[in-house]
């Protein structure tokens, strides 16, 4: 043990062993002079006879280094003072290598720290991995009756299946975040926040403690107790001032006077990863006070709840779930009663609950953005494997110019394995300091990704300093790039020596990259054409793609419209005062200077649009089966002329279209081609519900237009007036959700004003978010922008990244065949001639990288299809413009050394030779 620990300890401080062998070896030589000299030596003769007795002192020391040490830790601490040494000594070699270097595997890191953030991240409670989630929360079905496997669930079923006691505990919390009006002591105005609605033991179940104050607790979240909350710890430090009496105080929600029992813990943002987390946990009983308008609470038919519970001890998911299955089924039968068709009753016997990993809780963000994600990751590598080529061939042409010394340590003693070894630590030292300089792209890059992927977001609980993966992760990609651009190179660097040991001139034959036959150089050149012409072709499809669909007609002219979300319900307004609210915020906004026109709207485009309801029309007999629902929307008069929507035919709402007037409507040519394929629809009647009632009467036919995805075609849709209804139905609809203004100028100039205006009119109005209809538009193709743009830069850094290479190697060629091209000119070649030549080389090898890459492109693209709008995966085009982008990049980067080589004088090139 004593020995192990001392060759460890001169293993890693060699010097101090080496100092006390130094002085040892000198105290023997001294003794073997002093002997000597009294035999009658001379001084002189005695240190030469002492040195001959002793032996080589170099042998010596190397014998005593084997003994003491581990000899491969010695070789590879002399392998890396050599390489940086050798390093240093091509300082833009070295910079060129470690910055490309840096880039190729720092975007790889910063994609990987997102991936690592989004998708393997756990939720930041106690034990995660014991947590599952009932239902695969695909969908949040609201308002309809779910088949099959559950996704979400009533409150009554909860309180069903939490009861049968077959979990460790299960919790219940609202599938969408609701916006609650927030008003406190010392503010002028109510401000929007975000709220869920959770089970009183929710923070019990997920193992949350509090940072102060406590959490809510079962008692809380009974119909007599009094509204209560927790706050998010973010919510209390940005927007509470961390004030620290919070626990205790009283905030006014909604108009409602809830008690902050505490703020949550740090780092806990709740039960799924999302762009700006809740601001407030409220226990779902405070629905009855926070939302009288819709009080899902107490209806058995709403499903609006998600359910993630604990595994018993020893008892195993599949277990869990047939118990949960069995307990769903006994509450759907008790509820249909004796009467139970047979139809129903083999329904719910098809009716389960799923246990699904819960340890990442809800898996929106992950299914939203996983295939984004992985795709630009694969975007990245391509990169890097174009970095790794490019390097490739600057060590080829190094190695080319060091074959000299190679050959001599060869010669001297060196094993070919001990070449190869060091080269590659050459290789490696590069890659781990560009490594290491990629951890700050990959900071800066990650922080860049989260603005480009979370678009519109004021905050991601995303933290992007790199943990261990992440670390992991870059140093595994580091020495995998060291290896793939270091070891072809190392190898033929190592084996190809006979040339200089036969003292061969470094003419063309010797060259390693010699024009005469398929070098490896050429190889590598090749294939980063090959890599640049499919990650230019996926940009060119991508980039195209996010043309079309920005680009395309929506339906309403987005330019100089500005929203603004607000929700009268949330002020406590009710239906009577609807009207003169209405009144007096379209005369007040209508008068602003620079607004054009002002309407209200219960949706408005691609912000949460629409509710959907079957109809039946008048004149139209569907199908079995036939799936007959439309879109809905309530709107004001001047809706269709603030958001430049154009009308067909008949006219649209104006103020005639009141609550007691006949019920009429507006549809969208999609609705025409649907129902209403012949005949004039202006007059025609439908009815909701699927009911033939007739009540609503067809006015004016709108252009088709797109509220919720703008890949899809516009879906049937249908208009009603802003406060049409008829006795006895549901006002809820009646609550906008946004406010239109249509500008002279830049929308977002105004919003100040509107938003002044609004709080004139009533402070407690609270104003959930104001911006421009395009911005609006931006966030819908979030994805389409982010996959383009760095598809885009993906691209534009690879082209350079080969015109550099093609370059480095052209300018190699010409220094190694300065003397074949004086010999030319020499026998009359024209310069013309020379540089036409060089760049027929070099065009040569990008057009058999081309010829590889057509066919790698076309596949790519086609695994990629489903990205694409507008594009077809096998368009020409694509390859086509990459292509010609790529040979005009080639033919720039190989003309400076062409025309080096044109001017080559022959007769210093001869006697050179």
């Amino acid at each position: 043990m004593k020995r192990l620990f001392m060759r460890i300890l001169n293993a890693v401080l060699p010097s101090r062993a080496e100092d006390r062998l130094a002085r040892e070896l000198a105290s023997h030589l001294t003794l073997l002079e002093d002997d000597f000299h009294r035999r009658g030596m001379t001084p002189e003769d005695a240190r030469l006879a002492a040195r001959r007795a002793f032996g080589g002192v170099e042998q010596t020391k190397e014998l005593h280094r084997d003994a003491r040490s581990f000899r491969w830790i010695d070789d590879a601490r002399r392998d890396l003072q050599y390489a940086v040494r050798t390093l240093r000594k091509a300082p833009g070699f070295t910079a060129v290598a470690v910055l490309t270097l840096a880039l190729g595997i720092g975007a790889n890191a910063a994609i990987f720290t997102l991936i690592d953030a989004v998708l393997m991240k756990s939720l930041p409670v106690h034990d995660p991995g014991g947590l599952v989630m009932l239902g695969d929360a695909r969908s949040s079905g609201v308002g309809t009756r779910p088949h099959g496997s559950f996704p979400v669930y009533s409150h009554a079923l909860y309180q069903h299946l939490r009861d049968t006691n077959v979990l460790d505990g299960l919790c219940a919390f609202q599938s969408a975040d609701a916006q609650v009006s927030v008003r406190r002591s010392g503010w002028s105005a109510a401000r929007p926040a975000g709220a869920r609605l959770v089970s009183g033991n929710y923070f019990e179940v997920l193992g949350v403690n509090a940072a102060a104050g406590r959490t809510i607790a079962p008692f809380d979240d009974s119909p007599s107790a009094p509204p209560v909350s927790v706050v998010s710890f973010r919510y209390w430090q940005d927007t509470l001032n961390g004030d620290p009496s919070v626990a205790g105080s009283t905030i006014d929600l909604n108009g409602v006077a809830v008690t902050i029992v505490g703020v949550a813990a740090p780092e806990f943002y709740g039960d799924r990863l999302q762009p700006d987390p809740p601001g407030f946990w409220l226990p779902i009983s405070a629905d009855r006070q926070l939302d009288p308008q819709r009080m899902v609470v107490d209806d058995p038919d709403q499903y609006w709840l998600y359910l993630m519970g604990r595994l018993m001890p020893n008892v195993s998911a599949a277990q869990e779930q047939a118990r949960l299955t069995v307990a769903l089924q006994s509450w759907l039968l008790t509820r249909e009663g004796s009467s139970v068709s047979a139809e129903r009753r083999r329904e719910i016997s098809n009716s389960r609950v799923e246990l699904n990993p819960g340890r990442s809780g809800v898996p929106h963000v992950q299914r939203n953005y996983s295939q984004t994600l992985q795709l630009l990751l694969g975007i990245s590598a391509a990169v890097l494997l174009i970095t790794c080529a490019n390097l490739a061939g600057l060590l080829l042409a190094r190695g080319a110019a060091r074959r000299a010394e190679r050959s001599v340590r060869l010669s001297l003693g060196a094993s070919r394995g001990r070449l190869l070894r060091q080269s590659l630590t050459e290789s490696l030292t590069l890659a781990l300091a560009g490594g290491a300089l990629a951890l700050l792209v990959a900071s800066a890059g990650t922080r860049l990704l989260v603005v480009l992927v979370f678009r519109g977001a004021e905050y991601v609980p995303i933290h992007i300093v790199p943990d261990v993966r992440v670390l992991a992760f870059t140093f595994a990609l580091s020495c995998g790039a060291a290896i793939v651009f270091g070891l072809l190179p190392a190898i033929r660097m190592s084996s190809d020596i006979a040339p200089a040991m036969r003292g061969g001139a470094p003419g063309v034959r010797g060259s390693v990259l010699s024009h005469r036959r398929f070098g490896l150089g050429q190889a590598l050149i090749i294939g980063e054409v090959a890599l640049s012409l499919v990650l230019l072709a996926a940009a060119v499809s991508f980039a195209r793609s996010l043309a079309n669909v920005a680009g395309q007609a929506f339906g309403f002219d987005h330019e100089h419209v500005l929203i603004i979300d607000v929700d009268p319900g949330l002020a406590r307004y009710e239906y009577s005062r609807l009207a003169p609210l209405y009144q007096q915020m379209d005369s007040r906004l209508s008068s602003l200077p620079g607004v054009k026109s002002a309407s209200f709207s219960r949706y408005s485009p691609f912000n949460g649009c629409c509710w959907a309801f079957t109809v039946a029309v008048e004149g139209y007999t569907p199908k079995p089966q036939e799936n007959t629902s439309v879109l809905l929307n309530r709107v004001s008069p001047r809706y269709f002329e603030t958001l430049g929507t154009k009308v067909l035919r008949g006219r649209a709402f104006d103020a005639h279209d009141t609550p007691v007037s006949r019920r009429v409507a507006v549809v969208t040519e999609a609705f025409l081609h649907r129902f209403l394929l012949t005949g004039d629809p202006i007059g025609r009647r439908f009815g909701i519900g699927g009911r033939n009632s007739g009540d609503l009467e067809i006015v004016g036919v709108v252009e088709g237009a797109k509220y919720d995805d703008p890949r899809e075609e516009p879906a049937p849709m249908a208009f009603l007036p802003l406060l049409q209804v008829k006795p006895g139905e549901e006002v809820s609809s009646t609550f906008i959700n946004a406010i239109e203004v249509r500008s002279a100028g830049n929308p977002t100039a105004i919003a100040g004003q509107v938003r002044q205006a609004l709080a004139d009119i009533d402070p407690r109005l609270p104003v959930l978010r104001i911006d421009a209809l395009s911005d609006q538009i931006g966030r819908a193709l979030s994805q389409e922008i982010v996959i383009a743009d760095l598809a885009v830069f993906f691209g534009l850094v690879a082209l350079m990244l080969t015109c550099i290479g093609l370059y480095g190697l052209m300018a190699y060629v010409v220094q190694r065949r300065t003397s074949e091209i004086g010999v030319r000119i020499a026998l009359g070649a024209r310069p013309r001639a020379v540089m036409g030549m060089m760049i027929r080389d070099a065009l040569a090898q990008g057009v058999v990288g081309l010829l590889i890459g057509i066919p790698a492109a076309f596949a790519v693209t086609q695994l990629v299809a489903n990205q694409l709008y507008g594009v077809s995966a096998t368009d020409p085009k694509n390859c086509a413009a990459a292509a010609l982008v790529l040979i005009l990049c080639i033919t720039i980067a190989a003309y400076v050394p062409a025309r080096r080589a044109s001017l080559i004088d022959a007769m210093k090139a001869l006697r050179h030779e």
